[in-house]
């Protein structure tokens, strides 16, 4: 498929055209849809959805989703994909999480891989707080290890990597957490190889497919799966799951900072 003309970030655009391949995002997928085993019918915000990957397997669990992203050539691909898998019960729109407003609150707001992309996270996770009820559920994923920084934050216009701390100080005002955990030990040397010394994009597709890497695609899969069955001291993700503090009131207040995506859409999230 061809990149779209008024693409604005043409890095994450092929990142998320082989998402289907990406054995890391995947398996980080199947950690969060875990903290949801045993629960049916949950009104779902997935907040930055990006391509829809992570919102198709949540509809499949019995999940009404909608999902939101600033980049109209995101949320374009979603529905596409969503119309393929024959889904009723997700739907997309376009719009960020500051611009967002909804009759409704939400029984679980998602964000994977969205916190980092915007200047002021605290203000932004304010925001995904006030779409979820009382004692619901916050699913929240972030890049890990600031020292990891490199090539691929830069080319997908992230502010930060966060540490478990950070995470932690950000969440602690609003919310109960539940757990709080690394993914992908397994990755540390492959995320510091091409990120902070080759300097080029990670192997996505390549690695994920088995009909051209079958050897690859095995020994990645098997790491990913002992990676998420036995949680480690550090890692190249951060998994949140967090409850919004029944007693918690929160007073809109304006986002006018809370803005500037680097990947430069018209809407931040």
């Amino acid at each position: 498929m061809s990149q779209p003309a008024s693409l604005c970030n043409p890095y994450q655009y092929d990142d998320l055209l082989v998402r289907s391949n990406d054995l890391y995002a995947n398996t980080k997928y199947q950690i969060l849809l875990r903290h949801l085993k045993g629960e049916y019918g949950l009104s779902i915000l997935n907040a930055g959805c990006g391509s829809g990957e992570l919102s198709f397997q949540l509809a499949a669990a019995e999940h009404r989703v909608l999902g939101i992203d600033p980049a109209p050539d995101y949320i374009d691909l979603a529905r596409l994909n969503a119309e393929k898998a024959g889904l009723d019960n997700c739907s997309f729109l376009v719009s960020s999480i500051e611009d967002f407003t909804s009759d409704e609150m939400f029984d679980c707001v998602v964000a994977t891989d969205v916190l980092e992309h915007i200047a002021d996270d605290y203000a932004a996770f304010e925001k995904l707080v006030q779409l979820v009820n009382p004692g619901g559920t916050l699913l929240i994923t972030v890049p890990a290890g600031p020292w990891l920084y490199g090539f691929h934050d830069e080319s997908l216009g992230h502010y930060r990597r966060y540490s478990r701390e950070q995470l932690a100080h950000l969440a602690s005002e609003f919310c109960r957490i539940e757990a709080l955990r690394y993914f992908g030990f397994s990755l540390i040397p492959v995320c510091y190889l091409y990120s902070k010394l080759l300097r080029k994009p990670y192997p996505v597709g390549e690695s994920g497919d088995s009909s051209k890497n079958p050897v690859v695609a095995f020994t990645l899969r098997s790491l990913l799966q002992l990676d998420r069955l036995l949680p480690l001291p550090l890692g190249t993700s951060l998994i949140l799951k967090a409850r919004r503090l029944p007693a918690v009131s929160i007073s809109p207040r304006p986002y006018t900072r809370f803005t500037k995506l680097r990947r430069n859409v018209a809407s931040p999230a």
